[in-house]
């Protein structure tokens, strides 16, 4: 496989996507409904309601449910467990025509790709569509109106220390769309899982933030621009290095997990379908979860650990020896807030 030669090749497809002519022909009912039912070079909030899978974040032993797009948590998911020792993980070319045929599935109603078992597709061909999708975003994962102000800490703060600059960047993310805040902090988690096998994957985090930055925090007039580039390249990385700092915004309203679903296996295969369209965060808090989240042969990933202090785990991801995937993928679990829980332990 190819090593991409240039940076400007996942940015100019994504100009194009969405500086695409509006003064087209126009479409049908049945050519608009299927443009609405899409996942790919939608607004984030749209894909959800197509394709959501929940996401477990723990604050402080705080469990809470959150969503991102069902092709974000099965790449993340097929990832931790297969791509952790593969090197240029994120950096070189799957298969083009099965990166296709995974934006296909993962694009089509009505299942968008929530059975994948994975067969056939190499972790390259996962990492590949996963910074597709994201690239493919008319607004990427730090929204323009906080383009400036999120670089602005790295550029403007005449603070060298990095608590006051986790501190600003923390009421900057307080800012952000609700759905945007559960993508970022999921993304944080994911790429500050591989940073930590750089000996392997040869991915540091200023690798990492380099590829993900067009997705996660780009603006149109600064995308050909190396220096404009570098600048929010800088931003990612910080990001990625201090992920574990950042705690649940307070101004957020997200669903605790109850005991019940703590004590019993659950998955979100089923989470999104005609009857259970993308719940607004007003509705989540009151929601009873036992009709959404279905019972699965996969037991929880949520360990809890003996003793008077309760805490959660990361799931293992070492590869396993019988299939992770398809309707048997495993509840995910973001943990925040990790430099306090360690400075606890360390006392």
């Amino acid at each position: 496989m190819d090593i991409e030669s240039s940076k400007d090749t996942p940015i100019k497809s994504w100009w194009k996507k969405v500086t695409h002519n509006s003064n087209s022909k126009p479409v049908s009912a049945t050519q608009k409904q299927a443009i609405e039912d899409q996942v790919f070079g939608v607004p984030l909030q749209e894909s959800l309601r197509c394709a959501c899978a929940a996401i477990a974040y723990v604050d402080n032993d705080i469990q809470y449910v959150g969503f991102i797009p069902v092709i974000v948590a099965k790449c993340g998911s097929f990832l931790k467990d297969q791509g952790l020792y593969t090197e240029g993980v994120f950096r070189m070319s799957g298969s083009a025509k099965r990166i296709g045929q995974l934006q296909q599935i993962f694009n089509s109603p009505p299942d968008y790709g929530r059975q994948l078992d994975w067969k056939g597709y190499s972790v390259h061909d996962a990492a590949n569509v996963l910074r597709r999708y994201l690239n493919y975003l008319p607004e990427p994962v730090i929204v323009h109106q906080l383009y400036q102000p999120f670089r602005d800490v790295i550029l403007t703060s005449s603070s060298t220390d990095d608590e006051e600059k986790v501190s600003q960047f923390q009421n900057l993310i307080e800012q952000l769309p609700e759905h945007h805040q559960y993508l970022l902090f999921y993304l944080l988690d994911l790429l500050s899982l591989f940073s930590q096998n750089t000996q392997i994957t040869k991915m540091d985090t200023f690798n990492l933030a380099s590829v993900f930055t067009p997705g996660m925090l780009l603006n149109p007039e600064h995308a050909l621009n190396p220096a404009q580039y570098k600048t929010s390249q800088r931003v990612i990385q910080f990001l990625v290095e201090h992920q574990h700092c950042f705690k649940m915004p307070r101004s957020s309203r997200f669903t605790v997990l109850n005991q019940s679903q703590k004590d019993h296996p659950i998955s979100y295969s089923h989470i999104n379908t005609p009857n259970h369209p993308y719940p607004t965060h007003h509705q989540q808090k009151s929601m009873d979860w036992t009709g959404i989240l279905t019972p699965s042969s996969r037991p929880l990933s949520v360990v809890m650990s003996p003793g008077k202090e309760q805490r959660v785990k990361r799931a293992k991801t070492m590869p396993s020896r019988r299939s992770r995937y398809g309707p048997n993928d495993p509840l995910q679990i973001v943990q925040l807030n990790r430099a306090i829980i360690e400075a606890d332990r360390n006392k």
